[in-house]
């Protein structure tokens, strides 16, 4: 499906010039939001009108009020507009003076029975990679209900840093430096809300929205972040701005502007007698400072060494020194009062028939090993296995991949080889309090759905207890603009191999990469995308939770794309994750997108026919 982006039109200076939206929706009660942007010199309050209506030309008026705002909010708007109806579609909007923004459209939820609800899945945003086409399809999902957000709205970076120069897909990022300020994070909050694509799904939908780390600052916990080089006061108050203009931009039902707390983070929905949704936070509030491996003996005895230096026994014996970091008792993500929150919830979602208990958990929650990588090379059809070897060999050495490039495989390598999970940023980094989750969520009548994001890659697995026993699944959404962990060493190679590798490019690795994954998790891991941009789609009925896997084929052009579904699951009801292949079904604007179709290359077809003819002659 070839489409076209919104993102060329340029719009107004002043009035409400960053759109329209609506956030947490209840049987009841939507909050609907909107900024002013007044003429250059207007600096004191102001009063905007409001209104919603069940019609779209607000000939049936529901509710209507003024809002007084200012520079103490940064003109934005949010009010929380109660006494609704449930299952209604409503439509919204806002004056000041002679100004009106664009009409929005809302919906809120029930109590009662409910047949269905569709809702889509997205997350890690950086506007430095390219355009939010992601957006754009998502707007179009026909019978949308709701779009859940998943943290990394915004990324804190300054242009330059974060995409590397050779991923920048477009400029005009502000401000220009790195977020520190409350003003930083406002500014790149207004930023991103002039996009189009990004203000249309506001537009036309609600959304339900965490924070992830890059909200506030890059692998954020309680007490810092990677980046922070301030007094722990100093990180306080950075944070606290930073939520400040979250709260503001993105609002969330209980959050006091004048006295930011982070109980109102972590919530929970209920869709009549469907699903019930729980929201964490997981970085700010009680997270641990996480286990940085490159700080670890197993780092310094595989990534730093070649491979034919590594000690079997020393590596051995620094692999159990990681793992009982990892699996630290003291080591917090989310804290008690969360665990109980989750526990409670699942509770009453059960007491109250309904069949689906989503997890909205920013981080991925299942276990991912490190890919094998080396040990399934065999698999591979002959002339790629030759390819993928002689790549990795390449990528692990210093003269060809540089430094931190080389280490970097090295470790991959490592971890794989030793059985190692593979991000101690996940949940994998705090395996005592997963324990504790999984046990809240494993009660007796429930389904439990994991919904992650922050990996940028695609993923779905078999969610497992520690004996292995299946409890439910988990479906990890790809980015909308961001590269993965597997893109960017590929890129550190290709930048110091030059144009050589131009004839290679990643997906051509790609099938050996994911081998190499289940291969590692081959109880868990039924699926994964290493090198695409996309969101997910969800159809929920009491009978089964249907996934679909969307993928936009490039988010560096502006103007046009093309649009696929690469992958459906689904889950049949009291069947603990037991995960079924499905047909995508649901549709854009009336139509099916096409399955995934790579236009690949004549090299690279050739490449693929060749070895797959000598791969059935051996």
């Amino acid at each position: 499906m070839s489409c076209f982006s919104a993102s060329t039109v340029q719009g107004p200076t002043v009035g409400f010039i960053h759109g329209v939206a609506s956030f947490d929706p209840l049987p009841s009660a939507v909050i609907i939001w909107t900024r002013l942007t007044l003429p250059a010199g207007n600096s004191g309050p102001a009063d905007v009108d409001w209104v919603v209506s069940r019609d779209p030309e607000f000939k049936s008026i529901q509710s209507s009020g003024t809002y007084a705002t200012g520079p103490h909010r940064d003109y934005t708007v949010a009010i929380d507009v109660t006494s609704l109806e449930p299952v209604t579609k409503y439509y919204y909007r806002f004056s000041h003076g002679k100004l009106s923004s664009p009409t929005g459209i809302t919906k809120t939820t029930t109590h009662g029975p409910l047949e269905s609800m569709i809702f889509g899945a997205v997350s890690c945003a950086n506007w430095g990679f390219g355009y939010f086409h992601v957006y754009n399809r998502l707007a179009k999902v026909d019978n949308l209900d709701f779009v859940v957000q998943g943290g990394d709205y915004i990324y804190e970076y300054e242009p330059g840093f974060y995409p590397d120069p050779p991923f920048v897909g477009r400029g005009g990022l502000k401000p220009e430096h790195r977020l520190k300020t409350l003003d930083d994070y406002r500014e790149r909050y207004a930023c991103y809300r002039t996009d189009p694509d990004l203000q249309e799904l506001h537009r036309k939908v609600p959304m339900i929205a965490v924070w992830d780390d890059h909200e506030i600052a890059d692998s954020t916990w309680q007490h810092g972040s990677e980046d922070f080089k301030g007094s722990k006061e100093e990180w306080g108050v950075q944070k606290l701005q930073a939520l400040k203009a979250y709260g503001e931009w993105i609002p969330v039902r209980g959050f006091d502007h004048d006295n930011i707390t982070l109980d109102f983070a972590h919530r929970s929905f209920h869709f009549g007698n469907l699903a019930s949704l729980v929201t964490i936070e997981n970085r700010a509030s009680a997270r641990s400072e996480p286990v940085d491996v490159a700080e670890t003996s197993f780092y310094k005895e595989t990534a730093q060494k070649k491979l034919e230096d590594w000690n079997d026994d020393t590596i051995k014996k620094a692999r159990v020194e990681l793992l009982e970091k990892l699996r630290d008792p003291k080591k917090k993500m989310i804290g008690e009062k969360q665990v109980e929150n989750i526990r409670k919830v699942v509770a009453e979602s059960i007491a109250e028939d309904r069949p689906w208990q989503i997890l909205l958990s920013q981080t991925i929650m299942s276990q991912i090993k490190a890919p094998l990588l080396q040990e399934t090379l065999h698999l591979q059809p002959k002339l790629l296995r030759k390819l993928s070897g002689g790549a990795l060999n390449l990528a692990m050495d210093e003269k060809k991949a540089g430094k931190e490039g080389a280490e970097q495989a090295r470790m991959y390598v490592g971890l794989g080889k030793y059985g190692v999970p593979m991000n101690p940023d996940a949940w994998d980094g705090f395996q005592a309090e997963r324990r504790k989750v999984i046990e809240a969520l494993n009660q007796e009548g429930a389904n439990p759905v994991i919904i992650a994001g922050d990996s940028h890659n695609a993923w779905a697995h078999n969610l497992v207890d520690e004996e292995g026993q299946r409890l439910g699944v988990e479906f990890d959404g790809p980015a909308v603009t961001c590269i993965g962990a597997f893109e960017d060493i590929y890129s550190r190679f290709k930048a110091k191999a030059g144009p050589l590798l131009n004839p290679f490019p990643l997906y051509l690795f790609t099938p050996w990469i994911e081998d190499s994954l289940k291969a590692a998790n081959p109880d868990t891991l039924q699926y994964c995308n290493l090198w695409q941009r996309g969101f997910m789609l969800f159809h929920v009925t009491r009978g089964k939770f249907h996934t679909e896997y969307h993928f936009v084929s490039n988010v560096k052009k502006q103007k046009k794309f093309r649009h696929y579904c690469e992958a459906t699951f689904e889950v049949h009801r009291n069947e603990k994750g037991n995960m079924h292949p499905a047909v995508r079904y649901l549709t854009f604007e009336g139509v099916i997108p096409k399955r995934a179709v790579q236009r690949a290359s004549f090299f690279v077809q050739y490449t693929h026919d060749i070895s797959l003819a000598m791969h059935k002659s051996t």
